[in-house]
């Protein structure tokens, strides 16, 4: 028995609408905030980091779910989403929200995947491709999670495709979404903080996690020649 196909434009019509009722919701809540960026002054500075690190459980729901979305949603993105819960909580919660939303959003995303079609084009993806012609697919798969340049619908997709376990499926996502998820985290702590060295050695290491899966892809073009 065949599953039920469902409508893509449907489902990310959906996730886009209820991203932005949330993205509404919070501008709602952080309205103060808002305010007094406008009409900033340096004499501010502490009112600001008072007024952004009170917000509390509903705001971090909020935020929890909007990163959900936007990580199941293709072509969107949730880094600036990321950072800012970082900015608001500091790294710890930051962290734990980050990580669990980018979590939960890859399991909903997998779960949909075995219920949607997919073009001959998205099929033929290079990305996709490499993904799954890896030379160790678990490794491969997870450090798709890591890249935050991977779309991670190509990664899911692949893991339906490669027909792993349950039980691999969330150990790659739970490791593979850990890194970029302490980054943004710390990264969003470092901007309220005003620590430019933090933020420097941040760059360097998402730009090194983009690099990977650059020289990944080299090496596996060079040995496939």
């Amino acid at each position: 028995m065949h599953p039920t196909k469902l409508d893509k434009r449907l489902l990310m019509g959906l996730g886009l609408g209820l991203s932005f009722l949330f993205v509404v919701a919070l501008l709602h809540d952080f309205g103060p905030e808002v305010h007094l960026l406008l009409h900033y002054h340096a004499a501010d500075r502490p009112e600001l980091i008072k007024l952004v690190r009170a917000h509390g459980a509903q705001d971090l729901i909020f935020f929890l779910l909007l990163i959900g979305l936007l990580n199941a949603v293709p072509g969107a993105s949730n880094s600036l989403v990321c950072i800012l819960v970082g900015l608001c909580y500091g790294p710890a919660i930051g962290l734990a929200v980050n990580w669990l939303g980018n979590v939960g959003g890859n399991v909903a995303c997998f779960g949909l995947i075995k219920h949607l079609s997919f073009s001959k084009h998205f099929q033929q993806n290079r990305i996709l491709t490499n993904l799954m012609q890896h030379k160790h697919p678990l490794v491969g798969l997870t450090l798709g999670y890591m890249i935050p340049i991977v779309p991670s619908v190509l990664v899911n997709y692949a893991c339906g495709q490669l027909k792993v376990s349950r039980l691999q499926f969330l150990l790659m996502v739970a490791i593979g979404m850990l890194p970029t998820s302490v980054l943004y985290a710390f990264g969003g702590d470092a901007i309220m903080h005003g620590d430019l060295k933090r933020l420097g050695v941040i760059g360097i290491l998402i730009v090194g996690l983009v690099a990977l899966r650059q020289v990944l892809g080299w090496k596996r073009h060079r040995s496939a020649n």
